[in-house]
């Protein structure tokens, strides 16, 4: 009984650490950057971002900004990791928005569905961004923007105190 002890312990300790790894390798995939996620960038083509695997489910965005209607994707391809929702959108050939619903975080410790809209401007702002939230009647919630030598480069859309969209450049809206 004790020679088994003896056994599983660093079989156990050995399978732990085989794992250790990968979770780490993981933890990346869902940080949103200014200019991307993953193997995704914004202004890629629609076949280079489809090759990545993490997109499938093509649509159709929204018809209202006139033509050519909006491309869409959503991150239910093979590759995609597990938990995030999203959706990429193209325009004219190139990969133009992504936008989150959940499992994304930024560097500056903004987490979807768990950080309020002011903390998101505070946390930006800290880093050196521009950063202001505006409550939008037409959307009955917030609107985080955040500028870097006065572009758009992130958003946020909160429709109570806790952001619920993250994207870059900016939070698709449609009307």
């Amino acid at each position: 009984m004790v020679a088994a002890r003896r056994l599983l312990l660093p079989s156990l300790a050995f399978a732990l650490a085989a794992l250790a790894p990968a979770s780490a390798a993981a933890a990346p995939a869902t940080l949103l950057r200014l200019k991307g996620i993953g193997p995704l960038h914004l202004g890629m083509r629609p076949s280079a971002a489809l090759a990545t695997g993490w997109l499938a489910d093509r649509g159709t965005g929204c018809e209202l900004g006139g033509r050519p209607f909006p491309v869409t994707y959503r991150f239910t391809g093979p590759q995609a990791p597990a938990g995030i929702r999203g959706t990429a959108e193209f325009r004219r050939g190139r990969l133009e928005t992504l936008s989150f619903t959940r499992g994304v975080r930024t560097a500056t410790g903004v987490r979807v569905g768990r950080t309020t809209a002011k903390r998101m401007v505070q946390r930006y702002r800290a880093a050196g961004f521009g950063a202001r939230a505006q409550f939008v009647d037409t959307f009955q919630g917030t609107f985080v923007t955040v500028r870097r030598r006065g572009r758009v480069v992130a958003g946020g859309f909160a429709p109570g105190p806790v952001v619920r969209t993250l994207a870059i450049p900016a939070v698709p809206v449609c009307e």
